[in-house]
């Protein structure tokens, strides 16, 4: 008999001397399964690359001239990330009639389908940043960063994006909550980003009057 999920994480925890966990709900499913051999050590973010000041014209070609409200998508693009979230929301912005754009950074099997989606939207592929200043910058000069996936365990780009001194509009059903605490919103996304829109609009993000 094939183990289920539960099974092959038991399994794994057995035959490890200890289970890392970097945050309480990738945690919680292996407290829960009785694992002894469990600690939690939190990822960190390079401060020295990540940082407001970070903003440099090398991420200029990611926002039209005088864009405003500029939201960013900075993780590759498999089914499991959702990256279709945040065109969807910024499809419901721009017909509420606020000027947003998105930039998103990442390549995936997902590019054309994606490329699809965002037909007469202002949305612009930048591919996959190999060069970590480019991607600080862009972080740093975005309005807001969205995390959109549903199952991520802990959501390193999101801290990225708090170190860069911009706020982030997470996925309420996966740990991010936890990680960017009152630095950003958490909603669920629902299928126009209206979720994510009202939470934003409830926390009152700084840099984000939408």
């Amino acid at each position: 008999m094939v183990p289920g999920l539960g099974g092959y994480r038991v399994i794994t925890a057995r035959g490890a001397l200890t289970v890392v966990c970097t945050t309480g709900w990738a945690a919680a499913e292996f407290a829960r399964l009785g694992v002894p051999n469990l600690v939690r050590v939190p990822l960190g973010v390079d401060l020295a690359t990540f940082s407001p000041s970070a903003s440099t014209p090398a991420c200029a070609p990611a926002w039209p001239r005088g864009a405003r409200r500029c939201w960013c998508t900075a993780a590759a693009c498999p089914p499991e990330k959702r990256p279709d979230r945040s065109i969807r929301a910024l499809a419901e912005l721009r017909r509420r009639g606020v000027p947003a754009v998105l930039a998103v950074a990442g390549d995936g099997p997902l590019r054309a389908r994606l490329t699809r989606l965002a037909d007469g939207l202002p949305v612009r592929f930048l591919g996959h940043l190999a060069d970590r200043d480019a991607l600080a910058a862009l972080l740093a000069t975005a309005d807001v960063a969205l995390a959109p996936g549903p199952v991520e365990t802990f959501g390193l780009v999101a801290l990225e994006a708090l170190a860069s001194g911009t706020p982030v509009v997470a996925t309420r059903d996966s740990t991010l909550p936890e990680v960017i605490g009152p630095a950003g919103a958490a909603g669920r996304p629902a299928r126009r980003g209206s979720g994510w829109i009202s939470a934003a609009r409830r926390r009152r993000l700084p840099q984000c009057a939408i």
